[in-house]
């Protein structure tokens, strides 16, 4: 088992899989900053581990905006000494469904305003002070398993975890060169009861009217072979453990199996089995597009 001491952040942790996060860091007895742009949110969650005998503190941020994930950096630092955990998992999604065609412009620019900015922010704010550190320190940077295969109806969203899942890959081989003891992990949430489904509620009102009236991939689809999951319409008990990629699950089971993924410094960590058919024959194509 590895060591970390000082102060964890986790993004987007008001709910969902960063509270979950949140709530397995503070368990191995970090300080844990519980950041979400809904500071209502994160004040939940930080009350929820300081009653259950943990350290955290709530901090409002929207990670589109540098200045004040550097601002959250300095108070980590302030509050629980240096950072050696960074979760970058606020992210958000588009409901309903549509084709890359049918996606706005301005869909578009929000989706990786969050999805990725948010990362490279938390990145350019955290990792210099991190290298500066010593001992063990781990990135966990969340994209999704729609960037690991196609996912149809879902182009921007994919993109933009593609996106998350590049990056982290490359800035995990800088750190093997420049450091020891500091790993990078992507993480592949699958099938998993959160909120995101209602991202819509973060943006202007304007904005979320016009992107939720654009015209659903379900149109062009026929709905009986649709593999589409919307979670937010899961309803009652989910088990903590899926059996099978598409099996919806309990957002509380993330932190555990985050943790073990960071404790054996993974390069992937998965919720969920991954779909070893798609991965399969996307292998089988790229080997076999090769010059001959």
């Amino acid at each position: 088992m590895r060591t970390f001491t000082g102060s964890a952040v986790v993004t987007g942790a008001g709910s969902g899989i960063g509270r979950s996060i949140a709530h397995a860091l503070a368990g191995r007895g970090l300080g844990v900053v519980v950041a979400d742009v809904e500071l209502a949110a994160a004040q939940a969650v930080s009350d929820e581990i300081t009653a259950a005998g943990g350290r955290a503190i709530a901090n409002q941020v929207d990670v589109r905006d540098l200045a004040a994930m550097e601002a959250m950096a300095d108070r980590a630092e302030s509050e629980f000494g240096p950072t050696s955990v960074l979760v970058n998992n606020a992210g958000v999604t588009l409901r309903p469904f549509r084709a890359s065609w049918d996606t706005s412009y301005e869909d578009f620019r929000w989706m990786f305003d969050i999805n990725w900015w948010g990362v490279v922010n938390g990145h350019m704010a955290f990792v210099p002070r991190m290298l500066a550190g010593s001992g063990d320190r781990q990135i966990v940077n969340t994209a999704s398993t729609a960037a690991i295969h196609p996912f149809a109806g879902h182009s921007s969203y994919s993109a933009s975890k593609a996106a998350v899942d590049a990056f982290t890959i490359a800035v995990r081989a800088e750190l093997e060169v420049a450091t020891e003891g500091f790993g990078a992990s992507v993480l592949f949430p699958g099938p998993i009861k959160t909120r995101i489904t209602s991202s819509a509620r973060l943006r202007p009102a304007a904005e979320a009217d016009a992107s939720t009236s654009v015209k659903p991939w379900s149109d062009y689809v026929d709905p009986t072979r649709s593999q589409l999951v919307e979670t937010a319409d899961v309803n009652g008990d989910l088990p903590h453990r899926a059996n099978n990629p598409g099996e919806v699950i309990d957002a509380d089971a993330v932190g555990g199996i985050v943790l073990d993924g960071i404790d054996r410094n993974q390069p992937y960590i998965l919720t969920h089995p991954p779909h070893e058919d798609r991965i399969t024959v996307r292998r089988d194509e790229l080997l076999a597009a090769g010059p001959r």
